[in-house]
Order: structure tokens, then C-alpha cells, then sequence
């Protein structure tokens, strides 16, 4: 099954002396996840009936991979590296069309 990871961390900086320890172990945590494709989010529109804007959210990037189940899926996430900077992540399952 594919599931869709969305990140939520701007706003939620990792400390200058611990970027290559993160940097390196986000490395070992995209191994696990085999990740389909990856997304980083660095600017975007929000779109609305009527209006265009900038995005303001707090989803720094999305991936898709796969797991056998849902509980599988969030077993992987609760590895990422970033939970300890207080980045939190929603996993969703896909939907068959």
C-alpha cells in the first residue's frame, strides 16, 4: 500500500551545531522509508474559491512510500529523525480510484 507523509515543521529550526547529525540521519530515514517521491515545500499558492494567495502553512515537505499496513507506516515515521525538533508528521493512506 502507498501512504502520503506530510511534515509539518517551519518555524522549527534544528540548532546550527546539530544540522549534519540530522542532515545524516534523515539520510538513514528516507533508506528506510524508500520513498516514491519526496516533495520539499519552499514557497506554493493556497487557492481558494476566490483568492490566490502565498502559502502560509506549516508543511515543510510531503513524501510518498510504501508499507504493508497503516501500522507499519506509522512505525516508519516514528523513526524520523526530526520528531526530536518538534516536527510532527500525518500519515494518510492512499485512496483507491
Amino acid at each position: 500500500m502507498k501512504f502520503l507523509l506530510l511534515s509539518h515543521h517551519i518555524g522549527r529550526d534544528i540548532p546550527e551545531n546539530e544540522k549534519l547529525e540530522n542532515g545524516m540521519a534523515m539520510e538513514e530515514w528516507f533508506k528506510l522509508l524508500q520513498p516514491i517521491a519526496a516533495l520539499p515545500i519552499n514557497g506554493g499558492k493556497t487557492i481558494s474559491s476566490g483568492t490566490v494567495g502565498d502559502y502560509q502553512g506549516d508543511i515543510g515537505g510531503t513524501l510518498i512510500f510504501e508499507a504493508e499496513s497503516m501500522q507499519e507506516a506509522v512505525d516508519k515515521a516514528k523513526q524520523s529523525p526530526g520528531l526530536k525538533y518538534g516536527w510532527t508528521h500525518d500519515v494518510l493512506e492512499e485512496m483507491k480510484m
